[in-house]
């Protein structure tokens, strides 16, 4: 009967919970957010070919030469918003161990 009985406590024992592991540290944990891209690519230039400067052109050389300025002006600033826009899309750096 005395072992029957040391068994039977010996069973209930074995199905008892583990004590909790308690840490009385910080831990960190970094998780990757995102930000929103808003690159400030400045104002929209002021383009050579407007209606007044069109008008007030003496011949086709002037107008020519106005809209291959412009040309050269918006392939500009279209580099200008690609390059811009690739910063966004790169995969950010890894972010440096922190010390401690």
């Amino acid at each position: 009967m005395k072992r029957v009985a040391v068994l039977i406590a010996l069973s209930l024992a074995a199905c008892a919970k583990p004590e909790p592991v308690i840490r009385y540290q910080t831990v960190e944990v970094r998780v990757p957010v995102s930000v929103p891209c808003d690159p400030d690519i400045g104002p929209e230039p002021s383009y050579v070919m407007t209606p007044e400067a069109v008008a007030a052109a003496p011949n086709i050389y002037v107008l020519t030469v106005m809209l291959l300025s412009e040309r050269i002006q918006r392939i500009a600033r279209d580099e200008v918003k690609t390059a811009a826009l690739e910063g966004c899309r790169a995969v950010p750096p890894e972010l440096p161990p922190r010390p401690g």
